[in-house]
């Protein structure tokens, strides 16, 4: 390693701690495989594995009618140039609200020093959001002036980020959006205040010696302006690049377990189940799943 190289890495740390401090909060996806849904919160992954085609479920609270549920699509293309292109599709709902976010995402990379390439991206796109006020359960058929009469409503995305990667070594940070919604949307009941919220995200690979196997640890965190933050700490045991288990824990109480199989064709499949109680008064002690499914063309 050159004297100056590792520069990026504490250039990369110094704008996540920035824009930590100065940036006001925005709620966006609660995943478990932060690691495996890199592109869902950072446009800078388009690229750095390639071209690559996923798609990805993550439903919560089990066990209650009409809890969250979220689908992912993301497709990347392969660097030409060094620029890449890539685009996704994100899907949540909750009881009567189902929000859906379409999107293109650009990256482009940089040679840094012998060992890091730093890809920048940018994130570009429209959310759309819908209510079907028809499925309410009213006990009167007086106006509540806490629910609003707009059932549909289309505002902006664009969103930013930065990846440092390396053989072994990444580092991300990214605001997924920088545009609060409420400021495109009329009846600011329908649409509630969200302001942008940055996401990090570093972890690195460990050769053990042993059959050819590494322990990955990954760190990730979500600043959440007006809302407590969230971190999740965890790791999985990869042998010979073909299965990978482990697990981790989030600062909001829950718990995972983590199951990932790839395969020489370039198909991964990866599934993770969160339990445990979250913090705060109003806990929920209700379980979740997730599942991704993801191909790469090599």
């Amino acid at each position: 390693m050159t004297k100056n190289s590792n520069y990026p890495i504490y250039l990369l740390i110094g704008i996540f701690l920035v824009t930590a401090n100065s940036t006001q909060a925005q709620v966006q996806e609660n995943t478990i495989l932060d690691r495996f849904n890199r592109n869902v919160f950072n446009p800078a992954y388009v690229g750095s594995e390639g071209k690559v085609i996923a798609f990805n479920t993550r439903s919560t609270w089990k066990g209650i009618a009409d809890a969250p549920k979220t689908n992912y699509f993301m497709y990347s293309g392969s660097p030409k140039k060094n620029l890449s292109f890539g685009l996704s599709v994100i899907s949540n709902k909750i009881y009567i609200d189902t929000r859906t976010q379409y999107a293109l995402d650009a990256s482009y990379k940089l040679k840094v020093g012998n060992r890091y390439n730093l890809f920048l991206g940018v994130k570009a796109g429209a959310t759309t959001k819908n209510s079907d006020l028809d499925e309410l359960d009213r006990i009167t058929t007086v106006e509540n002036p806490a629910i609003a009469q707009t059932d549909k409503a289309t505002f902006p995305v664009f969103g930013f980020g930065a990846l440092l990667k390396s053989e072994k070594f990444y580092a991300s940070v990214a605001i997924p959006n920088v545009l609060n919604p409420s400021k495109f949307v009329k009846d600011e009941v329908f649409i509630s205040s969200e302001k942008p919220s940055v996401y990090f995200l570093t972890g690195t690979s460990i050769e053990t010696g042993v059959f050819g196997s590494k322990i990955k640890p990954y760190l990730s965190a979500k600043i959440i302006p007006d809302s407590k933050n969230q971190t999740h700490i965890g790791g999985t045991f990869d042998f010979k690049d073909t299965l990978e288990v482990g697990g981790g824990y989030k600062s909001t109480g829950y718990t995972n377990i983590i199951l990932l199989v790839k395969t020489k064709s370039g198909l991964t499949m990866a599934y993770a189940y969160d339990f445990g109680t979250p913090n705060g008064p109003t806990a929920v002690t209700q379980s979740g799943y997730e599942f991704v499914l993801k191909f790469n063309f090599k």
